[in-house]
């Protein structure tokens, strides 16, 4: 590289980290190693063999997303992401539930805790401390502290997945996940990546991501991506449920949008066809449409490659709007009135 490109080059490095004070660009490049240490973790939690029909994960918001994955992975077994402060009557002694909350100190799943040992439930507890540790649950899984939650994701799944893989549960190629993970974070920051040019054609506009089973999970870490990384709304739905509502409101109100279809190589014809004729429907009244395909063989690996690349692409939306992508200030205030009580 020539003199200038050095100097353009360290510009741009001085353009990044005035706006990404926290360096959340180092955590994302790091996530491969991320998902390495937590199938560790996971492979080592001391559990013994549990007997359950159903498994409920109890979570929110990042410590959430993980559970709404395991759904999509898991055939054998009904799973259930719970987001809430109760939980349903029909859990009890045939149930397994992962308890998540990364600070250990999230309300509503503390309280979801409290009625699951009062349910006879078998629970593993995963966090990084807090309330949830104090409480001395007989088995607990403990990852590192010092990340946001929506940052350890790997943090907050591969545990479970790796327990869930012990007892026979799911099992998909680590090594295909892991080498399609290694290129992403290889390449994501380069101004010609998928994640570069999304966020330049997303600047300024609203996102709506489209997505069809087995994607939801997906759609749903893009749009709170944007919401925490982007500091900008985002709307999401899902085929076949959005042609039969949201297609004859598209439009209005006014609203310069752009629109992000999520694929997969396993969609059926019949949602593929859906999806050609929504595009022709929707045309007239969006700056454009995007389609953003999984990669790879297994579905571990496709519906993490494709999270992966939102997470890119919402952190260089926050670049360009030039917002921090780290703090979530709403977040702790409303937390902190809360308390207040």
């Amino acid at each position: 590289m020539d003199k200038q490109g050095e100097m353009e080059k360290a510009r741009k490095r001085e353009r990044f980290m005035g706006v990404d004070k926290q360096n959340m660009k180092r955590v994302l490049k790091d996530f491969p190693q991320q998902v390495m240490d937590a199938i560790r973790i996971g492979e080592e939690a001391k559990i013994s063999r549990l007997n359950f029909n159903s498994i409920v994960f109890c979570g929110m918001g990042g410590s959430a997303i993980g559970g709404d994955i395991m759904a999509s992975l898991v055939k054998s077994v009904p799973v259930s992401v719970l987001r809430s402060y109760d939980i349903p009557e029909w859990v009890g002694e045939d149930t397994l539930a992962f308890v998540v909350s990364y600070s250990g100190y999230t309300e509503e799943t503390l309280s979801a805790y409290k009625k699951l040992k009062k349910s006879g439930a078998d629970i593993i507890c995963i966090t990084s401390g807090g309330n949830l540790t104090e409480d001395k649950p007989p088995l607990i899984v403990r990852i590192p502290s010092g990340f946001q939650p929506r940052c350890a994701i790997g943090y907050l799944f591969f545990p479970a997945f790796m327990v869930l893989r012990r007892l026979s549960v799911v099992d998909f190629d680590i090594d295909e996940l892991l080498s399609k993970l290694t290129d992403i974070s290889r390449n994501q920051d380069n101004e010609d990546s998928v994640a570069f040019t999304l966020a330049s054609k997303l600047l300024g506009r609203f996102p709506i991501i489209y997505a069809a089973s087995p994607l939801e999970p997906v759609a749903r870490r893009w749009q709170a991506q944007f919401n925490e990384n982007s500091k900008v709304l985002a709307h999401i739905n899902i085929f076949p449920e959005l042609n039969h509502n949201e297609i004859v409101g598209f439009g209005n109100p006014e609203i310069d949008n752009l629109v992000i279809i999520l694929k997969d190589k396993d969609y059926s014809p019949r949602i593929d066809k859906r999806i050609e004729i929504t595009k022709e429907i929707i045309f007239p009244y969006t700056s454009g449409i995007e389609e953003v395909y999984t990669e790879g063989d297994s579905l571990l690996t496709r519906l993490f490659f494709l999270m992966y690349i939102g997470d890119w692409t919402s952190y260089h939306l926050a670049i360009k709007r030039g917002v921090d992508p780290t703090p979530v200030e709403r977040i702790k205030y409303l937390k902190k009135q809360l308390d207040a009580d």
